[in-house]
């Protein structure tokens, strides 16, 4: 158990939380506030590292397309329901062109949503306003090192999100309106093609049945467009949401770790190289590590990397995910058994789950390159959820110093065996 990891370096961390939420704010990414956030973070690192041995990697994005998908979803669902709703209604409109064009809008609506927010896949990105983050990466081995055999990633991100309009107002009611979403498609994609099959058999009974009344409009069509279409606020500045749990939380641990280490040298394994990454915008659909891996690819792979990515920690119990973009890519076994090891040394009470829909993390791109890497997540679903996650009560109150110090113990624990759990997995 790691004893010698103390409250002295989770109050550190938890400083430098404050610091940046007191000194800059929220800052949603791309904002000239996510750029100061990670300065702050910057300039921790270099007091540790010196500035030679610390960098900050600009990329070019699209903030606005990743979200974007629950707008289009709604806007889709929308015309779907007048499409149908009118059908035969439109003078000089052929009935047919309103059917088909309903059904046609029906099938369309889901794919923004699962090609941009599920599977992360940059399809809107071309067409949206670009703007600059940065990836702030410390690098540090142990005195004396030569030659680097491999490297090992502590992350987190200093972007926040944007807030979250329904879980800001409603609570629980968020899920109610969730599930509401899900109920709409289904509806105009069942009503869509009864309407036609009855267009096609000409019966006008199936015609009828197909076609929307003003009631389902009412529920849950309504509700629904609604929910998608104003999914998020509007971002002004940096946004609402300060982040101290999601995410400076992390990032302020790996800062704290990259402390400590430099003071206890003796923890750093041989040929070992430590990177400390703070990326830019994960909000926006990881971004800032998608474009980091992309960079450092032939790199990344030479140095059999491995990320720990950290998120959210305002939980004493740590879950460890063996997936991530939303349970589509599975995280390295190797990792995954890493990590649970170390967290059994530490003495941290854990569990260890594939990540569910609306689970995505910076690990993701590695994994999905093929790289060893997962996540850890110190967060209690739906608790904290509803609590604080995506709005602006996500301020340094809410953290506590168990939760930091568990995520350093389990953390120093997996760098300081790194040797010894590769020469047991070969």
């Amino acid at each position: 158990m790691s004893e010698i990891i103390t409250d002295s370096d989770a109050n550190y961390a938890f400083d430098i939380v404050k610091k940046i939420c007191s000194e800059v704010g929220p800052g949603v990414p791309g904002s000239p506030q996510e750029q100061e956030r990670a300065n702050i973070i910057k300039n921790e690192l270099e007091l540790h590292l010196g500035t030679d041995n610390v960098a900050a990697e600009e990329f070019t994005f699209a903030p606005g397309a990743f979200l974007s998908s629950y707008p289009m979803c709604g806007i889709f669902m929308l015309v779907a329901a007048l499409l149908n709703l009118s059908m035969g209604q439109l003078m000089g409109i052929s009935p047919w062109l309103t059917s088909i064009a309903a059904l046609a809008f029906s099938i369309i609506l889901p794919l923004p949503f699962i090609l941009e927010f599920v599977l992360a896949i940059e399809l809107f990105d071309p067409i949206f306003r670009k703007k600059k983050s940065i990836n702030v990466i410390g690098k540090l081995c142990k005195p004396g090192t030569k030659i680097v055999k491999r490297l090992l990633i502590i992350s987190g991100h200093h972007d926040s999100a944007p807030e979250n309009t329904w879980l800001r107002f409603l609570g629980y009611g968020f899920f109610i309106l969730l599930a509401t979403f899900f109920i709409g498609y289904i509806i105009i994609l069942v009503m869509s093609i009864i309407q036609l099959l009855g267009m096609i058999t000409d019966n006008a009974s199936l015609v009828r049945t197909g076609t929307l009344r003003w009631i389902m409009m009412a529920y849950p069509i309504l509700p629904a467009v609604i929910f998608a279409i104003f999914f998020t606020r509007k971002r002004k500045n940096g946004g609402n949401v300060p982040g101290a749990a999601d995410n400076l939380s992390a990032s302020a641990l790996s800062v704290a770790m990259c402390r400590f280490l430099v003071k206890n040298t003796s923890y750093i394994p041989a040929d070992i190289e430590i990177r400390f990454i703070s990326f830019g915008g994960e909000e926006a659909g990881f971004r800032g590590s998608r474009r980091y891996v992309k960079c450092h690819a032939d790199e990344l792979k030479r140095l059999d990397v491995r990320l720990l990515n950290i998120e959210t920690v305002a939980s004493p119990e740590v879950v460890l995910l063996t997936s991530d973009i939303n349970g589509t890519v599975k995280n390295s076994p190797e990792m995954v058994k890493s990590v649970v090891a170390a967290a059994e040394r530490a003495g941290v009470t854990f569990k260890v789950k594939p990540a569910t829909l609306g689970t995505a993390n910076d690990s993701g791109p590695f994994s999905q390159a093929g790289l060893k890497a997962m996540t850890l997540l110190a967060f209690k679903i739906p608790q904290q959820m509803v609590a604080f996650y995506h709005q602006k009560w996500d301020r340094p109150e809410i953290l506590t110093i168990e939760p930091l110090l568990n995520v350093l113990k389990l953390t120093l624990e997996w760098i300081k065996n790194d040797e010894k759990y590769e020469k047991i997995i070969r």
